[in-house]
């Protein structure tokens, strides 16, 4: 039996785009009966990634619900440790200026990675940036497999 491919998704805080992301693939690859799975992690420093007030950005469940898909809300923001990358196939961060200069500072070893330019809550209303994301997250699925 052939091992599972892994998709990583970055962001800053791992509350809302890459979590977006991960549940919207996953959901796609449960839909397909395909063997290809998601996971997030955020690039800001430990600390940083508990300043949000929940384990997942409301907008991102809404949106994941309106789409009939399931939210992975109860678990917490989790950081990209040193190597973890190593056991993913593909790699994307989902804004080039934001994510770029934290991934040479903090990852310098890590080479293999897809940007997007999905902007951050604040920067873009939730409504463009997750059906923006969701499109891209679509595309990159019928790439992974072929369709």
């Amino acid at each position: 039996m052939r091992e599972q491919q892994k998709v990583l998704f970055l962001c800053t805080g791992n509350y809302y785009r890459s979590r977006f992301a991960e549940d919207w693939f996953n959901h796609l690859a449960k839909m397909q009966g395909l063997d290809w799975s998601a996971e997030s992690r955020g690039l800001a420093e430990e600390p940083l990634l508990w300043r949000n007030p929940g384990p997942m950005s409301p907008e991102a469940i809404r949106e994941l619900q309106k789409r009939g898909a399931q939210a992975s809300s109860v678990r917490w923001p989790r950081g990209l440790q040193p190597g973890e990358w190593r056991e993913f196939a593909r790699i994307v961060a989902l804004n080039r200026p934001e994510h770029e200069p934290l991934i040479r500072a903090r990852f310098p070893d890590l080479q293999e990675v897809i940007y997007w330019d999905i902007r951050d809550l604040g920067e873009e209303q939730s409504t463009s940036a997750l059906t923006r994301l969701a499109l891209r997250v679509e595309e990159l699925f019928r790439n992974l497999v072929g369709r």
